[in-house]
């Protein structure tokens, strides 16, 4: 009678482990897992992702997007995930911003008007480039606790966020007047 009370007692405690540990690795999922209609943007490339123009030029304009989404977590004071957004935002374009680069290396020719619009729109990825640096720097900081309190991270890192806006819309107008003038 003995044994058959503890062993009730053990059965008992297991299944209470095993529910509880259950429902604890169902609360750790779902709390920090990002939301689908926020981690949409950052999902990386496909394996159909071929390296081609319009593949970067894509990414290029899904990333603008990005950035709202971005400028929205930090507004709401989510620091965290806003680093990580930027670090996925930094990696993806500079490899887009690379591609398109080289497209239009590849197509200009010696004429001077076309070395002149490659050197444009290289200096405006060269900008992008460093305003996503500055954003991820920012971020790290904010983290850290340099930048002070929340609030004054979220203000100065605010700033930059459109100033990345401004450099990003600048770099697809580029994209899009260099299409124009057909150099790609």
């Amino acid at each position: 009678m003995a044994n058959e009370r503890s062993s009730q007692k053990d059965m008992d405690r297991f299944s209470f482990n095993r529910i509880i540990c259950r429902n604890i690795g169902t609360l750790l999922v779902a709390g920090l897992s990002p939301t689908v209609s926020n981690a949409i943007e950052f999902v990386p490339a496909s394996p159909a992702f071929q390296g081609t123009y319009q593949d970067a030029k894509e990414i290029l304009y899904t990333q603008r997007i990005a950035v709202d989404n971005i400028a929205n977590v930090i507004s709401n004071g989510n620091l965290d995930e806003a680093g990580f957004k930027v670090m996925q935002l930094s990696a993806q374009t500079r490899t887009a911003g690379k591609i398109v680069i080289d497209t239009l290396q590849e197509k200009t020719s010696g004429d001077s008007i076309n070395v002149l619009r490659f050197l444009s729109c290289q200096r405006k990825l060269t900008t992008l480039l460093d305003y996503c640096d500055d954003c991820g720097l920012s971020l790290q900081g904010a983290l850290k606790g340099k930048l002070g309190v929340t609030a004054a991270a979220q203000i100065k890192i605010s700033i930059i966020i459109e100033e990345t806006k401004n450099a990003y819309d600048d770099f697809l107008g580029e994209i899009s007047s260099n299409e124009k003038n057909q150099m790609l």
